[in-house]
């Protein structure tokens, strides 16, 4: 029975996967907020319980989640909880399939674009400096989790922590990001 650290980044391609197929992503996520029942986690998100329990032993057996606790419940029956082994699981963006780089790559598109957009800096970015800025982003991020794991108290907390320090270093350190951000606002974006 395990604790859940704050970020894990995934070296080994088949683990990558196994925590990106959608059923499992979900519980994944549920689990990162708090330990549940393979009861609880099939009401929550509307699929049997025999399936729950067959994406858990997977996990399980990947080391993605841990088994908390065991307790007999009022009417004697044994309930098993579980955790994610981290609030915050990520592939290693070298290693993972060309599928899971392709669905990273446009999730990060959307945050890069929403930090952008927050910017005072109004002039428009072609696409090709827009993936540019996606592709440093992406890399940074990852080198940010590996380097310093220790973030918030939840998944959300983690995860935004995890973005400033991101955005902080590229705007630091990268002059591609300090460029784009020095433009003088002209016509808006």
């Amino acid at each position: 029975m395990g604790d859940t650290v704050p970020v894990m980044v995934l070296g080994e391609p088949k683990k990558i996967e196994l925590s990106n197929e959608p059923t499992r992503k979900q519980i994944l996520r549920l689990l990162s907020d708090r330990e549940m029942t393979a009861t609880q986690i099939s009401k929550r998100l509307g699929i049997s319980k025999r399936s729950v329990i067959y994406h858990l032993q997977i996990l399980l057996d990947a080391g993605l989640i841990t088994l908390t606790k065991k307790r007999v419940n009022k009417y004697g029956i044994q309930e098993k909880f579980y955790r994610a082994a981290a609030a915050v699981l990520m592939g290693d963006f070298d290693k993972s399939s060309k599928r899971i780089k392709e669905e990273t790559f446009e999730s990060n598109r959307d945050i890069v674009m929403g930090f952008l957009c927050a910017k005072p800096c109004a002039q428009r970015i072609s696409d090709e400096e827009l993936d540019k800025l996606v592709e440093s982003f992406t890399r940074m991020m990852q080198k940010v989790s590996k380097e310093d794991g220790k973030r918030g108290e939840t998944r959300n907390q983690t995860k935004m922590a995890i973005y400033k320090e991101t955005f902080r270093r590229l705007e630091k350190e990268e002059e591609m990001w300090r460029s784009i951000l020095r433009r003088e606002c002209k016509d808006g974006c």
